[in-house]
């Protein structure tokens, strides 16, 4: 009887190689390419036939000399990858005082690359979202920041590698990390790609909130993390923009108190973001109004004393923008 293959949670298995062929025209990946690229995009400018008006021949050595040239700085990306992925398979096996320096610059070399959703989309072809676990399971928290970061680039704007992304039930992992996490380097990079795996993308948004995601991230306001704060609102202002729906979510969650607490202390350069998500969810949404009107929160004074005592600030041209939209639409004063 055949054994029975054991699957992790979260791992994804590389797929199985293929045959054929893609007639998907592709992006040059190297010098090379892009030459070849150039001189067919080009070539319907090219002299006719037969002139050499200007143009002077190549001789054989200055011919092969161009070659090496170009020979010498292509890099086989494929295969520069696959070298990373080697290194980075048992990366979850290391221990937390290990010298994780080989680890690192292999991240790095990937992102170099993953940027381009072709590699991005072979990146996944040649087996490479299987180390994506182990860098999220890793017990070194530069290795889980770099994992969230492979995901967040790795799945930016791509439809293809979200999919597998979601398909393997990444989401809760990143929750999970983004509320039992102790390094908020760790916590902002899964934000990070937690943003880009569920804004525009309706499969995203949904597992987003079947997994709780709303009130996870609540709980990053207690950090007090500025980085952390603007990456979580930034965030949900823009699924308020795409999906209206969503406001009454948050507004149930108690995120109005919240936020309104978060401008009341010491300015951050997270407010602005806060302030902005704080005007999304009152736009036609009374419950919203309701709390903002709330005089235990003392909004209308909170935004007054911050009109008055920034005003002469020019980095806070967006916030004083947003304090005054709240004014108008919280309470009518102009």
């Amino acid at each position: 009887m055949p054994e029975k293959k054991v699957e992790i949670a979260g791992a994804i298995c590389a797929p199985p190689s293929t045959t054929g062929g893609s007639n998907q025209p592709r992006q040059p990946t190297n010098l090379q390419g892009l030459l070849k690229y150039c001189v067919e995009a080009t070539k319907n400018e090219d002299a006719p036939l037969g002139s050499t008006v200007g143009l002077p021949l190549m001789d054989e050595e200055r011919r092969k000399w161009l070659e090496g040239a170009i020979k010498s700085m292509t890099v086989n990306v494929i295969e520069l990858l696959q070298k990373q992925v080697s290194i980075l398979q048992n990366v979850d096996k290391i221990s937390s005082d290990n010298d994780v320096s080989q680890y690192l610059e292999a991240t790095e070399v990937i992102l170099d690359h993953i940027d381009n959703i072709d590699i991005a989309c072979d990146f996944h072809k040649i087996g490479g979202f299987t180390i994506l676990y182990p860098c999220l399971n890793s017990s070194n928290s530069q290795i889980r920041a770099t994992g969230c970061e492979l995901l967040a680039v790795l799945c930016q704007h791509n439809p293809y590698c979200q999919k597998v992304v979601l398909d393997n039930e990444f989401i809760p992992i990143l929750l999970n990390m983004i509320k039992e996490d102790q390094d908020v380097s760790v916590v902002i990079k899964a934000v990070y790609a937690l943003s880009c795996i569920v804004r525009h993308n309706p499969d995203g948004f949904s597992q987003f909130i079947n997994y709780n995601g709303p009130a996870i991230l609540l709980t990053t306001f207690q950090r007090n993390e500025d980085k952390l704060i603007t990456k979580v609102t930034f965030f949900l202002d823009s699924l308020c923009t795409t999906h209206p729906d969503f406001k009454s979510r948050l507004v149930f969650l108690d995120y109005v108190p919240n936020l309104i607490q978060a401008i009341s202390k010491e300015r951050q350069h997270s407010n602005e973001h806060v302030l902005s998500l704080l005007a999304s969810l009152v736009e036609e949404n009374a419950t919203a109004l309701g709390d903002c009107r709330n005089p235990k929160y003392n909004l209308q004074q909170i935004l007054q004393h911050y009109i008055e005592e920034h005003k002469d600030n020019e980095e806070c041209i967006e916030e004083l923008q947003h304090c005054k939209r709240m004014l108008y639409l919280v309470f009518g004063v102009n």
